[in-house]
């Protein structure tokens, strides 16, 4: 597993612990939780917020399990729309960070009870956002340089079985540098 699914699937995790926490919090309200007014902004009534959550969660699901959002190949096919969401998710952690400054300054050292709990998921939510619209970071390493790319039009009307030999078949080196082994993650 890649370093991008390992991310989008731990924002998953927290993010449903947030959904499970919240409504423990509502039902059982035990000790060792913040109570409700910590983890609910009271923007959405819960009973809306509920079947929000839970829909967020089920398309963060979907959107980790594709593989081709893991690899980066959706942001590489679609760079516009990775574009927007990259600054989406840069707007919407600035707009939390923004909203968490503002809840410190109203009240002081209690602001974990007060809405910082919401901001922390929110910021959990930006994440995967950016993370899920970011191109492959080894996509650039597997690209052939056009410098390097040759289309040999004599090898078109080459018979069947002959080979041609070619001019110069060490004229680039061995390639060594261009290959990626299984410790080259970044």
């Amino acid at each position: 597993m890649n370093h991008a699914a390992t991310l989008m699937w731990c924002c998953v995790a927290m993010f449903a612990a947030r959904v499970v926490g919240q409504f423990e919090a509502l039902l059982v309200a035990p000790a060792w939780l913040p109570d409700m007014d910590a983890w609910y902004s009271g923007l959405l009534p819960y009973h809306l917020l509920l079947p929000a959550q839970i829909v967020i969660l089920m398309l963060m699901a979907v959107i980790a399990s594709s593989r081709r959002v893991r690899s980066g190949g959706f942001a590489r096919a679609n760079p516009r729309i990775a574009g927007a969401l990259r600054i989406f998710a840069g707007i919407y952690f600035v707009v939390m960070a923004v909203r968490l400054a503002v809840t410190i300054n109203a009240n002081g050292s209690d602001y974990w009870r007060e809405g910082a709990i919401p901001v922390a998921f929110h910021w959990v939510l930006a994440l995967f956002v950016l993370v899920s619209a970011r191109g492959s970071a080894l996509a650039g390493n597997l690209r052939i340089p056009a410098e390097k790319r040759y289309q040999h039009d004599e090898a078109d009307d080459v018979p069947h079985g002959d080979i041609p030999a070619l001019p110069k078949p060490l004229a680039y080196g061995l390639g060594f540098r261009n290959e990626v082994g299984h410790g080259d993650a970044r």
